[in-house]
C-alpha cells in the first residue's frame, strides 16, 4: 500500500529547528489580543516566502531575499541592514521580528482609515478575519497597491473590505494580471497552511500574550563564518 504523500508543511516542520521556532516564536510577541494572527501564521509566511530558508537568494540583492524575501527597502524600513557583508535579512531572529512587525502594521492600517505614502489611502474593515485575508496580501502585493484596489471595488459598486472582492482589483491598482494571480494563490496559501500549523506545529501560541523584548543592540559591521554548516554573522 502506498505511503501518504508528505505535505509542503509536514516536510517544513521537519525542517523546522529549535532555533528556527525559538525565533518564530518570539516575533510572533509583536501581535497581540487585537488580532488574529499567531506563530503558526507567521510558520505559513515563512514557507511560503523561502521553503524554511531552503530558498532565500543571494547576499546583498537588490530584489527580494532572504527568510522572508523582502526588498531592501522594506528591509531597511524595519531595521534590517542590507549588504554583502552583513545583509540582516538572512538573520533568522531579526527577519522574523521585521515580518512580524510588518504584518502587525498591516493589520492595524487596514484596521482603520490610514493615509499611506503616495496619497492612497486604506479603506477600514472592521471584520478581523476579512482584515487579516486583506493584510496577508498586501503582505505580497504591497500596502499601497491593496488600497488602490480597495477604491478601485468599490468604485465598481463592490465591497471594499471584503477580500473576495477587492483581490480582482489588484491588476488594475498598478500591477500585471501575473502578479494579482500570485497574490490571490498567496493569500489562499497562507490561510490553507496556517490552519494546517495550528494542528501539527509544537510553536507555543501563547508567546503573542507576553510583550516583545527589548530590542538589541545589532551590529552592523563584521563579517560571515560558516558554522555547524550554518552561516554565523562575527561582530568586527
Amino acid at each position: 500500500m502506498p505511503s501518504k504523500q508528505k505535505s509542503n508543511v509536514d516536510v517544513w516542520l521537519e525542517w523546522e529547528t529549535l532555533r528556527v521556532r525559538g525565533a518564530l516564536e518570539s516575533a510572533s510577541r509583536h501581535f497581540d489580543a487585537d488580532d488574529n494572527l499567531t506563530v503558526n501564521t507567521l510558520e505559513a509566511v515563512y514557507g511560503r516566502e523561502s521553503s524554511f530558508g531552503t530558498q532565500m537568494g543571494t547576499r546583498g540583492s537588490s530584489g527580494a531575499a532572504g527568510h522572508f524575501q523582502f526588498k531592501p527597502d522594506a528591509a531597511t524600513r524595519y531595521g534590517l541592514s542590507v549588504s554583502k557583508k552583513n545583509d540582516q535579512r538572512f538573520d533568522i531572529g531579526r527577519a522574523s521580528s521585521a515580518a512580524a512587525r510588518y504584518l502587525k502594521d498591516l493589520h492595524k492600517m487596514f484596521g482603520q482609515k490610514t493615509e499611506l505614502p503616495g496619497g492612497r489611502i486604506t479603506t477600514a474593515v472592521k471584520n478581523i478575519s476579512e482584515r487579516k485575508k486583506i493584510a496577508v496580501g498586501a503582505f505580497n502585493a504591497g500596502e499601497g497597491r491593496v488600497a488602490g484596489a480597495q477604491l478601485l471595488a468599490e468604485q465598481a459598486g463592490k465591497n471594499p473590505r471584503l477580500w473576495s472582492d477587492v483581490r480582482g482589483f489588484i491588476a488594475e491598482a498598478g500591477t500585471t494580471p501575473a502578479k494579482e494571480r500570485e497574490t490571490k494563490e498567496y493569500v489562499e496559501d497562507i490561510l490553507r497552511y496556517e490552519v494546517e500549523f495550528a494542528i501539527k506545529s509544537p510553536a507555543d501560541k501563547s508567546k503573542k500574550q507576553k510583550k516583545p523584548r527589548e530590542k538589541q543592540a545589532w551590529c552592523t559591521e563584521g563579517h560571515w563564518r560558516t558554522i555547524d554548516d550554518r552561516p554565523v554573522f562575527i561582530c568586527a
